[in-house]
């Protein structure tokens, strides 16, 4: 494993927490000769020792988890975001202090052990992926959550209850059933309920979309103003300005969701919530300042990560000026 050097230097500008955490972190893989006598000499002092305490609970904590769902997610989690290469080590001791926040985070389910759940809020496990970056990711209960690019979650798994904010990009949701633990997805101030199903949300350009490939769905909105809207297998909502509508798509439910494959589908949908979309998975990004550009109607499938590409199919097809500066590909009306 190639890492960065540490020097007495780089360790003394760190936090004692973040300091301590990647101690912890770097010891886990084996410390080298140097590291060890400059971690001896940082804890001559009594803060750092206490430090290196509290971080050494923490890891020991999921350690200690096994057989837990909630916690064998978290730490799962942890592990899997450690880096196999060490280039920023300030990034990286954040991210070993962060392993020490989420520990203290569930301090209330720990205090109580797994056969004892408190009935408190839930420990929230946090899920990103980068652009261009597509996650695959077990749940607590076994379950299935597929992270598009550039997307961000939230999962809570308690006793009574499984829920999942999605707060960026769009995810695909294998979910186990289970009739004591509704499975809800929260998003866009809508609520997705489940029980046992497999279903699409997507948040693109303030539209959410609701792709339902099997089993049934409820959604309602997260004060419950409204009558809730249930889904059947083949059935997808469209919600935008507030105002929604769903529809059956059938056979073309697997190309809603082929988008795990590589293959990114539209299906008469506005150029605007298109070009988010494809700019999830490109360092290039389609710029549209046109409102009547936006507006434009968008179906076809294209792969995922081609944005110049994209763009000049679109252009093509609506007399469009693709306008390249930098990485941004500005869409124009042809003059």
């Amino acid at each position: 494993m190639v890492r960065d050097a540490l020097t007495a230097e780089r360790l003394g500008a760190l936090p004692a927490s973040e300091a301590a955490a990647l101690f912890v972190a770097r010891r886990a893989d084996g410390l080298t000769d140097s590291e060890r006598i400059l971690f001896e000499t940082w804890l001559a002092r009594d803060e750092h020792r206490r430090a290196l305490e509290r971080a050494e609970r923490a890891w020991r904590s999921f350690e200690a988890a096994e057989g837990d769902e909630i916690l064998d997610a978290m730490r799962r989690h942890a592990l899997a975001g450690r880096p196999k290469v060490w280039a920023d080590w300030r990034r990286m001791a954040a991210m070993a202090a962060s392993l020490v926040l989420v520990v203290a985070g569930a301090g209330f389910y720990l205090a109580s052990g797994p056969g004892h759940r408190a009935p408190v809020s839930a420990p929230a496990i946090q899920y990103a992926s980068a652009r261009g970056e597509v996650r695959q990711i077990r749940l607590p209960d076994g379950g299935g959550m597929t992270l598009d690019a550039d997307s961000a979650a939230v999962v809570r798994f308690a006793a009574d209850r499984r829920s999942v904010q999605l707060t960026r990009g769009r995810a695909f949701f294998a979910v186990v059933h289970d009739p004591s633990r509704p499975f809800e997805v929260a998003a866009l101030g809508r609520r997705v309920v489940a029980v046992g199903t497999r279903f699409d949300v997507n948040l693109a350009a303030g539209a959410l979309t609701v792709t339902l490939e099997e089993g049934r769905l409820k959604v309602a909105s997260a004060d419950n103003a409204a009558a809730p809207v249930i889904l059947v297998a083949g059935e997808q909502l469209v919600e935008r300005s507030g105002k929604h509508t769903v529809r059956a798509i059938g056979e073309r439910t697997a190309n809603a969701i082929a988008w795990r494959t590589g293959l990114v589908s539209f299906d008469d949908q506005p150029l605007a919530e298109a070009a988010a979309v494809m700019n999830r998975y490109s360092r290039d990004q389609i710029v549209i300042a046109d409102p009547a550009v936006a507006s434009m109607r968008v179906s076809g499938q294209f792969r995922a990560g081609q944005a110049d590409r994209f763009a000049q199919t679109l252009a093509e097809l609506y007399g469009l000026k693709p306008v390249r500066r930098a990485n941004q590909i500005k869409l124009v009306r042809g003059g």
